[in-house]
């Protein structure tokens, strides 16, 4: 491994009853390159294999609790989600005085819920590292909107042994290269956009992003798979962004509809929140993503759908799903309390609903619409244009109201 460059310290998180072997091989790993560990032990239960730099009982104080008295209550939720909010408070604690530049945990299902709950608080870029059993299921709970790099245990966390110990170098050897290259994310002079995509509206959002950078602007994306949008919606909350370009608000009809991507009632929040202009459109919001094929109930398969691939089946909308969606798209939009506007392609709103094509089904469309049109605040312009989501006119005109958009905004 590399040694660190100057002396930096990484917080070592693991509960030292369960794995107090492999948290002290971490430590010992970290300082035979030059770094600093501070170890710190959440584990409130079992007798620790050694005393952490920072103890359970200090993590349980920062939470408000005398060790002692929390195990007495036996309640096992309570114990460990006291555990956990001292912990993340600790963690936040030590970033902000500057006392460390990294942190690693390791644990099952348990100890990567307690890890990377402490690391919610760190800021994105700062380098983070899980190792964790579960790391092949579902960590999107977990790791909700922060760049955590998971690493799989592949075997259990239960002790040392040749083959987690050489994976337990891995990890260290990449939390030490990215605290050696770590500087803060600092948005520069640019004004930025932050814009919602999908493989369906691709070829337009292309032509956006030249076009603003044409105009001297700079354009993030962030794919629309569930954690997408509400990821965009965060950065915008911590200003990131100058403007929004949610242009493909396909989760929301997940949302109503039961797909795969669905983001959970909170997508959109932001608009009662936030004062940065925001430009909303349909993008992907005429069809539903689901499972793979070969497991969707036959009533799905009945549907018009495109197989996407072995884990992803697209069924297009009804009426009744779109509707819905629009209903949802209205409740959020009519509480924004900044500049906000619709902008509704007649044509098509995906690559695969246009004339000729699969997805093609205008009266599903213009429920959406009717409902969108009845359901908004007069003050919210709402603007219908006779083209294709991917055509240039429509890309064209999104990007000269969102430049006028700043442009007021700015005054």
């Amino acid at each position: 491994m590399s040694g660190c460059e100057g002396l930096k310290t990484v917080l070592v998180i693991g509960t030292l009853d369960t794995k107090g072997e492999e948290c002290l091989y971490i430590r010992e790993l970290v300082e035979q390159n030059g770094c600093r560990a501070i170890l710190i032990d959440p584990g409130p239960l079992g007798r620790p294999l050694a005393r952490g730099d920072i103890s359970r009982e200090e993590v349980a104080q920062k939470a408000g609790w005398n060790l002692a008295d929390l195990v007495e209550t036996r309640d096992k939720g309570k114990i460990i989600q006291t555990m956990t909010d001292g912990l993340a408070a600790w963690t936040a604690q030590l970033y902000q005085e500057g006392k460390i530049q990294g942190v690693i945990a390791l644990g099952g299902g348990q100890g990567t819920a307690m890890g990377t709950a402490a690391m919610q608080p760190l800021p994105l870029g700062f380098p983070k590292v899980m190792v964790s059993t579960i790391a092949s299921g579902d960590l999107r709970p977990f790791l909700r909107t922060k760049d955590i790099a998971v690493f799989p245990s592949v075997t259990d966390v239960f002790g040392l042994n040749y083959v987690f110990t050489r994976l337990l170098e891995n990890a260290v050897s990449a939390l030490l290269g990215m605290v050696r290259a770590y500087r803060p994310i600092r948005k520069g002079e640019k004004k930025v956009i932050g814009a919602t995509a999908f493989g369906v509206v691709t070829p337009g959002l292309m032509k956006m992003k030249r076009l603003l950078e044409e105009r001297g602007l700079e354009m993030i994306l962030f794919h629309a798979t569930g954690t997408g949008g509400t990821v965009m919606e965060e950065m915008a909350r911590k200003g990131y962004f100058d403007g929004v370009m949610d242009w493909t608000t396909h989760e929301v009809v997940d949302e109503v509809g039961g797909g795969v991507f669905a983001p959970g009632r909170n997508r959109l929040d932001s608009l009662a929140k936030i004062t940065v202009p925001w430009i909303l459109a349909p993008g992907a919001i005429d069809y539903i993503c689901k499972g793979g094929h070969d497991g969707l109930p036959p009533r799905w398969k009945k549907r018009k759908h495109i197989v996407h691939n072995a884990n992803i089946t697209l069924v297009r909308a009804t009426a009744d799903e779109m509707t819905a969606a629009a209903r949802f798209l209205v409740r959020k939009i009519n509480k924004a309390i900044g500049p906000v506007q619709m902008l509704i392609p007649l044509k098509g709103f995906s690559e695969p609903n246009a004339p000729g094509k699969p997805f093609y089904d205008p009266a599903a469309d213009r429920e959406f619409l009717r409902v969108l049109k009845a359901g908004l605040r007069k003050d919210i312009e709402l603007y219908e244009m006779d083209a294709h989501i991917n055509d240039d006119a429509f890309i064209g005109e999104a990007v000269r109201r969102m430049m006028d958009m700043l442009e007021k905004h700015n005054r």
